[in-house]
């Protein structure tokens, strides 16, 4: 059995008489070990006590140079049983000492003086050595040696140990016989707490209660147990209470459900008419962002047809009153040809501008590609917003190797100049301002760079985050689609492959950025 498993008798006993039994064979080393060293002391005195008699006693033998003398005064150490042998030795030179005398109790060699007696008192496991100078006058003439046995020393440790290691039993025989009764003080109430307890478990039975014992800590344990015991009562039966209050809830929930699974299923029916509409609004947003970006072309051919039959009618009546020269002949020819090449530029961007819409519309692109020279295109794409770059005080400056030619699509880079410009147009400077657009062309070896900027009003944070978001625009109400630059990213990312960056601080004009790969002819 595992000691977290006994019983709390047991553990209490266990306690109990362990401590004490600990503390009693502790004790008792202690005590041993103290009268040992303090016999060993005594002795130790002792016999320095009787090695410096010796020496006064054997002064005038070591004079005189009489070891018979010394031989028996050693001798008189047969009254002193624990003493084995004892040595004089005599100081001959500088600082050499040679066996004198000697004494041995038994009288055989067994015991051997050291040729030179140590230099200070020792002790072995079972022998003491003293050693004591033997002076004439203030000098050092000789040694005492002399060696005793330590049997009466370990004989009193064994006599201590005894009487100790019997006190100790003794000791802890009264203490587990006071433990015992002790222990019921304290277990005996703590074992009434555990059969309440194994009652309640089995029975369920929370009206029953421990019986208090006293006012101690085990005392308090069973008041608040009891404290305890009331409060769970309690709670049951309000949790019965609640449970039958739940029972109507749920039913009460049920027949919400069922209401609520109705008024879901109207709900979805709503929304799907809602999305619906929403989709027809979008779609008319789109329709009207179609009609506003075809109207710049139109509206410039329209102008540029108008112009052609001012210009032809007033040829016709010059040529019918004879009075058609020659000059006026090569302008109405030289008109001619810029209205017709501006009707059909303008009508070409039209049918890219409603081609570049239903790409928005089915979210698909797909158009040739073909060699053309950049800045040539980009140049007649502004020549086809002249009319309306007219009415305006800004300037336009293009930046490109008149020679670069590139395999792209034309009609995509017309819409992105084109939108370009008239978000710049529509969003960048108010009415009347002054102001300047700079389209910079870069190649690089794998890629051409476009940088479009103008010195505008600019645009703040949270309006460049959704720029490229289709039918947004700060400008719903004035003709705005929000359809301009959600094309120009949708060209460049889809059509071109490449990538588009707006930067714009409010004041401080905007910058757009469009990189895409070169494509190698077929």
């Amino acid at each position: 059995m595992r000691g977290a498993d006994l019983p709390i008798r047991s553990k209490l006993l266990a306690a109990i008489v362990g401590t004490t039994s600990i503390c009693l064979v502790i004790t008792g080393l202690v005590f041993v070990i103290y009268s040992w060293f303090n016999v060993r002391e005594s002795l130790d005195n002792n016999l320095s006590a009787v090695a410096e008699v010796f020496t006064l006693n054997t002064t005038a033998a070591l004079s005189f140079n009489d070891a018979p003398a010394a031989t028996e005064i050693l001798s008189s150490l047969r009254a002193k049983d624990e003493v084995l042998q004892a040595c004089i030795y005599k100081l001959e030179g500088v600082g050499a000492e040679h066996l004198f005398a000697r004494y041995s109790r038994d009288g055989s060699v067994r015991e051997r003086c050291p040729e030179t007696p140590p230099n200070q008192n020792t002790y072995s496991h079972n022998h003491l050595i003293v050693v004591s100078p033997v002076l004439l006058g203030d000098e050092k003439i000789g040694s005492v040696f002399i060696e005793r046995g330590l049997n009466d020393l370990w004989e009193s440790t064994r006599l201590d140990s005894m009487v100790v290691g019997l006190m100790v039993l003794a000791s802890i025989a009264i203490a587990s016989i006071l433990s015992l009764f002790l222990q019921r003080l304290i277990s005996k109430p703590i074992l009434g707490l555990l059969e309440t307890t194994k009652k309640i478990s089995v029975a369920g039975d929370y009206s029953q209660r421990a019986i208090p014992t006293g006012k101690d800590e085990i005392g308090e344990l069973i008041s608040g147990f009891n404290n305890m015991l009331t409060q769970i009562e309690s709670r049951d039966i309000d949790l019965e209470a609640a449970r039958t209050e739940l029972e109507l809830r749920i039913e009460q929930a049920d027949i919400a459900n069922a209401e609520l699974e109705d008024a879901l299923s109207r709900l979805k029916e709503t929304q799907e008419q809602l999305v619906n509409n929403e989709k027809m609004a979008s779609l008319g947003g789109l329709v009207a962002g179609v009609a506003h970006e075809i109207n710049t072309p139109v509206g410039v051919g329209v102008t540029a047809a108008s112009t052609l039959r001012e210009d032809t009618k007033a040829t016709t009546e010059l040529y019918e009153t004879g009075e058609l020269t020659n000059s006026a002949l090569k302008r109405y020819f030289s008109t001619c040809m810029q209205a017709t090449e501006i009707i059909l530029g303008n009508l070409q961007r039209a049918a890219d501008l409603i081609h570049s819409f239903k790409q928005v519309a089915v979210d698909q692109t797909s158009s040739e590609y073909r060699m053309f020279e950049l800045k040539r295109y980009i140049d007649e794409t502004l020549l086809s917003l002249k009319p309306k770059l007219r009415s305006t005080d800004l300037k336009v400056d293009v930046e490109c190797d008149p020679n670069l030619a590139i395999n792209s699509v034309p009609g995509a880079m017309s819409q992105i100049i084109t939108n370009l410009v008239m978000n710049s147009v529509q969003h960048g400077f108010d009415e009347g301002d002054k102001g300047c657009l700079r389209i910079v062309v870069e190649e690089q070896p794998s890629k051409i760079l476009i940088h479009y900027s103008d010195d505008g009003k600019g645009m703040p944070p949270e309006v460049v985050k959704k720029v490229f978001e289709p039918f947004f625009t700060t400008r719903r109400g004035s003709g705005g689609s929000g359809l301009g630059m959600h094309i120009v990213f949708n060209l460049v990312t889809q059509q071109l492959k490449g990538k588009v960056e707006v930067k714009s601080t409010l004041g401080q004009g905007t910058t757009v950025e469009i990189a895409f790969p070169k494509k190698e002819i077929d």
